[in-house]
């Protein structure tokens, strides 16, 4: 009798422990944002291809997608242009790009984008001609709009006419339906950074079908490139109004899967430049170093806070930022599409995943995703077998 209550109590530990991991892994949120940084977009997309080919290797399923598997994806700039291709639906309503394909994207498209106007800079303008870009994205995204995305996305820009950032978020239309732009004009406007290419100007309508006007320049201007914070906040927003999401209401991280993938620093900021030698500059001479150091400052800083709250919530391994801090020579050029620099990027992306996360965790950037991927394919499988009951 003794030994038939033992095993009783036994059968019903394992049943609570296992409702428990259900439970858990049923009710965590996971987000995936993608830094900007023009053709250095390519590195994060050598890592989403390796993670899109472990999520293919653990379901045995070549046709799954990135966005099968996050609940909201973000990206600024050359990110939100990543974050279209993976989320934006073709024919047959499955994402137009597979992860294998936007490195290749790159390659093909990166030289006509990157390619100077006649006479630059000897007639005033952006230094690249935006034409060639704009015919691009939009012949690959068609007429789809914000709202037909496969998944909740976060892609930024800034309205210069009205001085204040725009935060493209399907789950924003109910409230905001004049936000449903098309997904072309969305990646233009988020990838529009000043002085590289033209602002946006498009019209979309109100609820009243009045027209709403936007014009937009590049989304790091609203977010300084790192689009982590804002990706978990519109989650957290969600979380008031969607039951999948109300795991995280009180802030609760430790329910929260977050990949935030970056485009590179660079180590060489910090040997070029004395404060002797920067006392002599003028306006002229601190537009590009600021640019360099604000990138550089948020993406350190944002890291820096997650990390923080992560650890806090003894919940370390659910947040994973995947970023090369020591770029040198070309690889540090936002707009240097030569296909020896385009190649040198790819190369960054790959040798990344063999470098440790940090000095203080020597699991490499390989081992972790697969670990990504093995919770987001867990997680994945609980809810669609909780769907089915």
């Amino acid at each position: 009798m003794a030994t038939t209550k033992s095993f009783l109590i036994l059968i019903f530990m394992l049943l609570a422990t296992t409702s428990s991991t259900l439970a858990s892994l049923e009710e965590m949120v996971t987000v995936l944002s993608i830094d900007g940084g023009a053709i250095r977009g390519i590195i994060p997309g050598v890592i989403l291809e390796f993670l899109e080919g472990e999520l293919q290797r653990i379901d045995n399923n070549p046709d799954a997608r990135l966005a099968d598997y996050f609940d909201v994806i973000g990206g600024t700039s050359t990110g939100g242009l990543l974050v279209a291709m993976i989320t934006t639906p073709n024919e047959n309503n499955r994402p137009f790009a597979a992860a294998n394909e936007t490195v290749p994207f790159y390659f093909e498209h990166g030289p006509g984008i990157f390619s100077p106007r006649p006479l630059f800079p000897i007639i005033p303008g952006p230094k690249y001609n935006s034409t060639y870009l704009m015919q691009v994205i939009k012949e690959k995204l068609g007429e789809t709009r914000l709202n037909q995305t496969l998944t909740e996305v976060v892609i930024s820009a800034f309205d210069i006419k009205t001085n204040e950032p725009v935060i493209f978020t399907k789950s924003s239309l109910a409230e905001s339906p004049e936000l449903n732009a098309k997904m072309y004009d969305i990646c233009y406007s988020t990838a529009a950074a000043p002085t590289y290419f033209a602002p946006h100007y498009f019209a979309t309508t109100t609820s009243n079908g009045d027209p709403y006007e936007f014009n937009l320049v590049d989304g790091g201007v609203a977010t300084v490139g790192d689009p982590s914070l804002l990706s978990i906040s519109v989650a957290t927003r969600l979380a008031q109004e969607d039951p999948a999401f109300a795991s995280i209401r009180s802030l609760n991280y430790k329910q929260m899967l977050l990949l935030s993938l970056g485009t590179g620093t660079t180590s060489e900021l910090y040997k070029n430049y004395t404060a002797e030698e920067a006392a002599k500059w003028g306006i002229l001479q601190w537009l590009l170093p600021l640019q360099e150091m604000r990138s550089a400052a948020s993406s350190y800083m944002n890291d820096y806070y997650l990390s923080t709250v992560f650890q806090a919530l003894d919940s370390q391994n659910n947040y994973l930022r995947v970023q090369e801090n020591a770029l040198t020579g070309t690889a540090t050029k936002f707009d240097d599409a030569s296909v020896a620099n385009m190649i040198l990027l790819v190369q960054v992306g790959e040798n990344l995943l063999k470098k440790s996360v940090s000095e203080d965790n020597h699991e490499t950037y390989e081992v972790a995703l697969k670990r990504f991927a093995k919770l987001l394919s867990d997680r994945k499988k609980f809810r669609a077998n909780k769907a089915s009951f």
